[in-house]
């Protein structure tokens, strides 16, 4: 099991909060037809400068400006600029050449999409000025309640990221032109702006409503920011840099609490760099239904309401890791500033890396490489579920397309590889070196990867070919045999690639080479003993020489492979590994294949492990999502005993496992701490577990809980969940009624993306289609997912009209990539076998725990002390297992009699 660290949104990546946000279906291709690859645009004039004065409209939700643009010629043949500006209506274009005291009328043309005026040859510099009037479709942003949500404030607030700021002013819209701001604004009187830089007029001005701010260090355009309407602020000061925090009115409290470790990353980032905070002040600003979970504006975060926390909240829930990811971001991005997008690992791989960074200072090891692992996971659920791309990738429609898991988490993960690779003096100079080499300027991987070469003198082209410029990572089947003075490591490597077919048919696509760490402890010996095997074939066969049997081997213990490793070794290797490896991770690991294992000795194991207060808490949760696999009655004891744990993230996992029993006992545990719990997230997983047990009972308390308030509405999205789940009938209505506009956004993404799960008939389709007219796009990106998994070609049709006229990049590939998947077909029959093999797994669990007790009456025979263990029990549990396909045709005392039959056949070796 994996415990989300991560509860929020980020820059551009969709939220990782609850299980429905995971992609549907297998792999495919990440390029999509008719794309074409994408080369960073001629720059034949630099913008060194642009002057805003800017006047908001809020009823009309438009804008009048001036924009004045300071241009120098790169290229001595170019006689014209083209400027990135969307649906403007132009007043006037003027043009004034260096030296010249006026504007005068410039020659221009315009389409609505590109502003293309004419510069004389001679001229090395000119200005151009720009008045005209917007109504933004894109990156400027007017709020106001309405019938539906009274609640809402009155606001306005940008986001540029990637290509909007287009939509604003006029601008050469690519993170490769940076330059100097000026912005003059003028809001509702009483109303507060926020932008980048120093904030420069006096109070008596701003109560007119109007601000100025000037920030003189150059910075891309997807990075500017305007943010205005009421708000209360809160000050900090860190290494001599100003911290302001902005928050709702009345929300003070909750404000302090969330950002009140700011100062201690500015500080922590800055020593571990070399490089302090690199302007004067900093600013975060809390908005209403932003887009993003947070956006780096330099020197101006925006973050969305979600990220303040109240007393309740913050006993499980912390928002450091997306104040830290955008504070980074000051660092890498900002600062140094990605040459092109399909680069733009280096902004957002190093901001989600400083996340586990800064958990490592504060929390400790344990919780870092907790971190780290559970982003390696998500990365590959997206490299299985969606495709696989390598990170460094020019195959997009929009920049926005490659902005995903294998840009966050791959990306930060590939960073932790190198500090691993170099250690952390040579990485940490190696940044340093990157950081001030490349300040205020643009870079592309290479200047990364030399920086590291030079302060660690280790030629990197190898990893970074591996892991950066091609797709995929390491699949590795680990098996771990030792019988006297030898113990065996044999290892099979699979890297699957789409269209890539390897000779046997597999479609490897190409082997890694990597370092296998293995750590080999000994009875009575301290430590352990290091063993380090280079992987470079498909099989390899590791010999070990030992003076005796290994108590336990961890598999890569510092996890050096950002892939998929599966380990088999003996049973009770496993046991003390969970007991006594040194570290958190070393005992994390064994639990996973402890949950295949159905024997008292583990089931023990599995629960001393969770009953250790004093134990790193997401060995707790492994250990007790091991049990809910194994699914014994005694599993179920144990879970039982601790549904009421103290450590609240223990506890969710624990409730968490107790839904994968389907009997009246596990759902009477789930009801009472869904009803009362003094965790939002253990009340919102008992409301997703209760679901799952099949309970018809569930029922009534899953609708009790329904409409709970609580953060994020977490609690209605965990309700919504149990009731697909449940797959009662009279759900439908209930969960249809929260996917109207007016319901909180997660929760009505969790009703979307249920309505398949409980139906498929054409008053859902109909319902889902409506949908795609929604205004928020994580919304809509549900809604297609949903649709996708209907898989009903009738969509089709919806899903192409609204491609036609939508704008966000992100909903436009979901989109695009559902009209490709709904040209297949099997989609529902699909849904209908995975959920008969689930069925059977129960069946399966439940024999196996049945013969287990009949087994405990027959004296067991001796054992060996080796991995040769035959027993009877074992034995049976397979042969049930051979014949679970089977068992959903045949009567319950026919699949018994061939079940004893198997057991007389086939008595071999317990694996």
């Amino acid at each position: 099991m994996s415990l989300e660290h991560r509860l929020h949104d980020r820059c551009a990546c969709g939220s990782s909060l609850s299980s429905y946000s995971q992609a549907l279906g297998a792999a495919r291709p990440f390029a999509l037809a008719g794309v074409q690859r994408v080369y960073e645009r001629s720059r034949p004039f630099k913008v060194e400068h642009i002057a805003l004065d800017l006047s908001l409209h809020i009823s009309k939700k438009s804008v009048t400006g001036v924009a004045t643009l300071e241009l120098a010629r790169i290229d001595a043949r170019a006689t014209e600029v083209a400027l990135d500006a969307v649906g403007f209506d132009l007043e006037s274009v003027e043009l004034s050449l260096e030296g010249a005291d006026a504007f005068a009328p410039a020659t221009h043309g315009y389409d609505g999409q590109v502003l293309r005026v004419q510069i004389p040859e001679r001229a090395a510099k000119a200005s151009i000025r720009v008045k005209y009037r917007a109504t933004p479709r894109r990156g400027l942003y007017f709020l106001a309640p309405d019938e539906h949500v009274q609640d809402r404030p009155t606001q306005v607030w940008s986001q540029c990221q990637d290509e909007d700021a287009r939509h604003i002013f006029p601008c050469i819209d690519k993170p490769h032109n940076k330059q100097t701001t000026a912005l003059r604004v003028t809001v509702p009187p009483g109303w507060f702006a926020l932008s980048n830089g120093a904030l420069e007029n006096d109070e008596a001005e701003q109560q007119k409503g109007i601000y100025r701010y000037r920030f003189d260090d150059p910075h891309p355009s997807y990075l500017f920011s305007l943010v205005a309407g009421e708000f209360a602020r809160i000050d900090a000061e860190a290494e001599g840099v100003k911290l302001h925090y902005f928050v709702p009115k009345g929300r003070e409290a909750d404000g302090a609490r969330t950002f009140r470790r700011t100062p201690e990353m500015v500080r922590r980032f800055g020593a571990l760099t070399g490089v302090p905070y690199p302007w004067k002040s900093y600013s975060q600003i809390v908005v209403s239904d932003f887009i993003f979970g947070g956006m780096e504006n330099t020197t101006a975060t925006t973050m969305y309401e979600h990220i303040l926390l109240d007393e309740r909240a913050a006993q499980d829930i912390t928002s450091d890791d997306l104040i830290a990811h955008e504070l980074a971001h000051h660092w890498f991005g900002d600062l140094v500033t990605c040459r092109d997008w399909s680069h733009a690992w280096l902004n957002e791989g190093f901001a989600t890396y400083m996340e586990h960074v800064d958990r490592e200072g504060n929390l400790g090891r344990d919780e870092y490489e907790h971190g780290v692992r559970t982003d390696v996971t998500t990365y590959v659920s997206e490299a299985h579920g969606r495709y696989r791309r390598p990170i460094v990738c020019q195959d997009y429609e929009a920049p926005i397309d490659i902005f995903d898991r294998h840009l966050y988490e791959k990306g930060g993960c590939v960073l932790h590889m190198l500090r691993l690779e170099l250690g952390d003096e040579a990485f940490w100079r190696g940044v340093g070196v990157y950081l001030r080499r490349h300040a205020r300027g643009i870079v592309e991987t290479r200047d990364l990867m030399r920086a590291l070469e030079e302060e660690s003198g280790k030629s990197l082209e190898r990893f970074f070919e591996q892991w950066v410029y091609r797709a995929g990572h390491p699949e590795l089947d680990v098996k771990i045999e030792c019988e006297g003075e030898t113990c065996t490591v044999s290892v099979k490597q699979a890297q699957h690639q789409p269209g890539k077919e390897s000779k046997d048919g597999e479609g490897s696509g190409g082997l890694f080479a990597f370092d296998l760490v293995l750590d080999l402890a000994f009875e009575g010996e301290q430590g352990v003993r290091r063993e380090v095997r280079q992987i470079d074939q498909a099989n390899q066969v590791i010999t070990l020489r030992v003076p005796k049997r290994p108590k336990f081997v961890v598999v890569d213990p510092e996890l050096r492979i950002v892939g998929e490793v599966r380990v088999e070794a003996p049973r009770d290797l496993l046991r003390a590994q969970l007991a006594g490896a040194p570290t958190a991770r070393g005992r994390l690991l064994a639990a996973a294949p402890l949950g295949k294992l159905d024997d008292p000795a583990t089931t023990r194991a599995l629960g001393e492990s969770i009953a250790k207060e004093d134990e790193f808490w997401g060995v707790r949760a492994e250990a007790a999502a091991a049990l809910g696999q194994i699914r014994s009655d005694e599993a179920f004891e144990v879970l039982a005993q601790h549904a009421r744990t103290a450590h609240p993230k223990v506890r969710r996992a624990v409730i968490s496992a107790l839904g994968k029993f389907k009997t009246a006992k596990a759902a009477d545990v789930l009801r009472a701490v869904a009803l009362r719990d003094s965790s939002y997230l253990v009340e919102a997983e008992a409301a997703r577990a209760l679901g799952a047990t099949r309970q018809s009972a569930a029922f009534d308390t899953l609708i009790e809980v329904l409409d709970k308030p609580s953060w994020a509405d977490v609690i209605r999205a965990g309700a919504i969940d149990g009731l697909a789940a449940l797959r009662d009938d009279r759900a439908l209505s209930h969960v249809t009624a929260r996917t109207r506009y007016g319901i909180p956004t997660r929760g009505r993404r969790a009703a979307i993306v249920a309505l398949p799960k409980l139906s498929g008939d054409r008053k859902v389709r109909e319902t889902l289609e409506e949908l795609l007219d929604a205004a928020d796009p994580y919304l809509k990106v549900d809604v297609v997912r949903a649709i996708v998994e209907m898989g009903d070609a009738k969509s089709r049709g919806a899903l192409s009209r609204q491609l036609d006229r939508e704008l966000d990049g992100r909903v436009r590939r979901r989109i695009r990539e559902a009209l490709r998947d709904l040209g297949a077909s099997g989609k529902r029959e699909t849904e209908r076998l995975r959920e008969e093999i689930e069925s059977l797994r129960g069946e399966h669990a439940e024999l196996k725990a049945r013969l287990g007790k009949l087994e405990a009456l027959v004296p067991a025979p001796k054992e060996d002390g080796e991995t040769k263990k035959k027993t009877n029990g074992a034995s049976a549990a397979r042969a049930t297992g051979r014949t679970s396909k089977a068992q959903n045709s045949e009567p319950t005392g026919e699949r018994v009699g061939k079940a004893k039959k198997a057991r007389k056949k086939d008595v071999r070796p317990a694996r």
